[in-house]
């Protein structure tokens, strides 16, 4: 049986104004110059969903998450991830959810979800800068984006029509035991940008209800 990872998160946003400010920060907390990303994630919902209810926050969700690249948009390396919902604990002030990423390394895709018994929810292009801090936290500064076609990022919008930018910190996924130390890690790091930035984490109930299905 596969280990059950867990990753841990906190988030944030910051206007144009300020993102040079947090990006002078993180160059000299990281000691590192951040890398471009550019990515294109699809949602994806139980064919045969659970009734309406408290018991339908228990399904499954799954999505596929792919680089785009810029001399070839239609090119995709897909990951199929399973994100499951913030745990209930009371006091935690960092997000923290079961995770497990798989990549399909052949065939299609799309189809695989089909097959597994999954429909379309959603997608969304994400696009901006990558930090990483001693290998073991992420820091992604990015802008999300629609599609105007199905399946197509040729031609992308700006979801915030001010064009703030999400901050997103996370931990590389994790073993139970090691939780606690990570979420320390992460409050620690927080602290290191507050005066531009503050982070905060997802509550869960909060994430439930604004959990939707096409």
């Amino acid at each position: 049986m596969e280990k059950i990872l867990f990753e841990c998160s906190l988030h944030g946003h910051i206007s144009n104004n300020l993102k040079e400010k947090l990006l002078d920060r993180l160059i000299g907390i990281c000691g590192t110059h951040p890398i471009p990303i550019f990515e294109h994630e699809i949602g994806f919902v139980p064919t045969i969903q659970t009734p309406e209810g408290p018991t339908r926050n228990e399904d499954i969700l799954l999505r596929l998450k792919s680089p785009i690249e810029e001399n070839d948009l239609t090119k995709r390396q897909w990951i199929l991830c399973q994100l499951g919902l913030p745990e209930t604990r009371t006091g935690r002030t960092v997000t923290v959810r079961p995770v497990l990423y798989s990549k399909i390394s052949t065939g299609d895709a799309l189809k695989f979800m089909n097959v597994l018994g999954y429909r379309y929810a959603f997608e969304f292009a994400k696009k901006g800068i990558v930090f990483t801090f001693r290998d073991a936290l992420k820091i992604s500064i990015t802008q999300i984006f629609k599609a105007y076609v199905q399946l197509e990022v040729s031609k992308l919008t700006p979801y915030d029509p001010k064009e703030n930018w999400m901050v997103e910190v996370t931990t590389i996924p994790v073993p139970q035991d090691q939780v606690d130390a990570c979420c320390l890690e992460l409050r620690l790091f927080g602290d290191s940008l507050k005066g531009i930035l503050n982070l905060f984490h997802v509550d869960h109930l909060v994430l439930q209800n604004k959990i939707h299905y096409s």
